[in-house]
């Protein structure tokens, strides 16, 4: 399975900012006319400096671009989330040990969750092997631990770099689960348990192909489409260190299906950064060259210190094998859905 990234940023002019630190997000975005370019114009119903005003909005919807501060906490936070619901089994309550593989897909900011295509909500993909289990034999049998990690290098239609993952957990049975058998078999509550433990991702990722926008630009009847292909530099990283703290309790119903929900907080630290320079070049649809877009970028931003989080999620228990998928919605309006297998052993 290839991690995917969901979205992407890249630049925005900061207004009314005032002395910031060398390590800021500052960005510009700057579009230049041909002399062909001013003669579309007219046929577009605009004067030139109203088609490099139009072309300069569109820029800045399409790409977010008076907000890339927000872009950089947003993609923190989806990097930190994309390791939710990889590294621990919330639904088995089982004292055996366990092997498993799953992925999870993030986004983070409303724009991203409700409208999947947009360009400048912050999304990150990822995959993990877990192994883990209960300490029963330990004489520990409140207390079951769990490890995941993953390495891979990753890469999407237009980026490419690599992703590292790593997780450990400890998980502690406040209340135990009602025993087998009897009643249980139809429906058996699975207790109440306590989870924490340190996550860490880190995505780093550049540009490897040209990227390609359309927009429509004039007035009224003389509406016209214009494409832009850009090209140069465009290196993103982020980094997240997370530690969750949860609570989450269960019921498994005719052995074969569980159903489980939780909430808990997750305290991150952790940054994105972002080193763009990239040169479009404007085309109407009989070729002409419109002009040209240079798009900067720069600096880095911290994700949410602390968020408040909801988990939910199914697992259906095919005997020693189960097959789960879990939500996670954070009040940051970051939300994941991980998905994979497990095996008791």
């Amino acid at each position: 399975m290839r991690p995917a990234l969901l979205s992407l940023v890249l630049v925005s002019p900061l207004v009314g900012a005032s002395v910031a630190r060398a390590d800021d997000p500052v960005a510009t975005t700057v579009v230049t006319l041909t002399p062909d370019g001013q003669a579309f114009a007219t046929r577009a119903g605009l004067t030139p400096a109203q088609l490099q005003d139009q072309i300069t909005s569109r820029v800045q919807d399409a790409y977010q671009t008076t907000n890339v501060a927000g872009f950089l906490r947003s993609f923190t936070n989806a990097t930190s989330f994309s390791n939710r619901g990889l590294g621990v089994d919330y639904a088995s309550a089982s004292d055996d040990f366990m092997i498993g593989v799953a992925g999870n897909v993030a986004v983070s900011s409303p724009d991203a969750i409700n409208q999947s295509d947009h360009p400048t909500g912050g999304g990150a993909a990822n995959f993990g092997i877990m192994i883990g289990g209960n300490l029963k034999g330990m004489g520990l049998p409140r207390v079951s631990l769990f490890a995941n990690g993953f390495y891979e290098s990753a890469a999407t239609a237009k980026l490419a770099g690599d992703l590292t993952s790593a997780g450990a957990h400890l998980q502690y049975r406040l209340v135990q689960p009602e025993s087998d058998g009897g009643a249980a078999v139809a429906l058996r509550w699975i207790g109440i348990d306590l989870t924490t433990g340190l996550e860490y991702t880190r995505w780093t990722l550049g540009v490897k192909d040209t990227i390609k926008d359309s927009y429509v630009v004039g007035a009224g009847n003389m509406q016209q489409t214009l494409s832009m292909s850009s090209a140069g530099t465009f290196d993103l990283t982020s980094n997240a260190l997370t530690i969750p703290v949860e609570a989450t309790t269960g019921l498994r119903i005719l052995e074969l299906l569980s159903v489980y929900v939780g909430g808990g907080i997750d305290f991150t630290a952790g940054k994105t950064s972002i080193d763009a320079n990239l040169d479009g070049t404007v085309t109407a649809s009989d070729g002409t060259n419109v002009g040209n877009v240079k798009i900067t970028a720069s600096g880095n931003n911290t994700g949410s210190p602390a968020a408040l989080r909801a988990l939910a999620g199914v697992q259906v228990n095919l005997w020693r094998l189960k097959v789960f998928a879990q939500g996670n919605l954070s009040q940051n309006s970051t939300a994941s859905v991980s998905f994979g297998l497990r095996l008791l052993l």
